[in-house]
């Protein structure tokens, strides 16, 4: 995909039930969770994690409140987008994939898209295969949802230091299962502009 910044996901860390505001870390499949907002590059390296929202947070709405989308709209970020699931909104330095492709352009488009993308998904698995705390089959971390965020965070560096070091990732990795998409809310302006570069882009490559 031409232009690629990074892909953008979320996933989502158990944690034990914490004593305060316990309903609002209950995420959609009824367990108490951080969901963690990940930017990685080519390399699967994260350029960007947001480890703080509680597990009933939507993609869209931690995607909505970050500072890298911010940025974005401020003209701080180099040329180019992201690459997001269905569960984002398209915006101008958001890509996505078309919910219906009708032509063969479109059908290439979203291949593209999809294929690339992968590598966030791919980087989540590595990282919980890493650091099996950070993974459902490593139970639930027993700490304060604050203390959660900062293992996250450092797991993540360590992460990426072992990808600098040539460290191969472990021979279990989890098999990447695709979650529904989330229904998503923003600005209407944004959205027109995004589906309009998203079809020159369509246009230009993959016609």
């Amino acid at each position: 995909m031409p232009n690629t910044i990074g892909c953008i996901d979320c996933t989502h860390v158990y944690i034990r039930a914490p004593r305060e505001n316990e309903n609002i870390y209950v995420n959609r499949k009824n367990r108490h969770s951080i969901n963690v907002q990940g930017i990685v590059d080519s390399k699967m390296r994260f350029v960007n994690v947001v480890a703080k929202w509680p597990g009933s947070s939507h993609d869209s709405y931690i995607w909505e409140t970050s500072n890298v989308l911010n940025d974005f709209r401020m003209g701080r970020m180099p040329p180019g987008w992201l690459l997001g699931d269905s569960g984002y909104p398209t915006q101008p330095w958001l890509m996505t994939p078309l919910t219906n492709p009708q032509s063969p352009a479109e059908q290439r488009f979203n291949s593209s898209l999809t294929r690339t993308r992968v590598c966030v998904e791919r980087a989540f698995g590595i990282l919980k295969s890493r650091f099996r705390c950070l993974d459902m089959t490593g139970g639930s971390l027993c700490y304060e949802p604050s203390r959660v965020c900062k293992i996250i965070l450092s797991c993540c560096v360590l992460h990426n230091i072992c990808i600098d070091r040539g460290i191969p990732p472990p021979n279990d990795v989890p098999h990447v299962v695709q979650q529904p998409d989330e229904d998503h809310h923003d600005r209407v302006d944004d959205m027109q502009t995004g589906q309009e570069v998203r079809r020159n882009l369509i246009n230009t490559w993959f016609n």
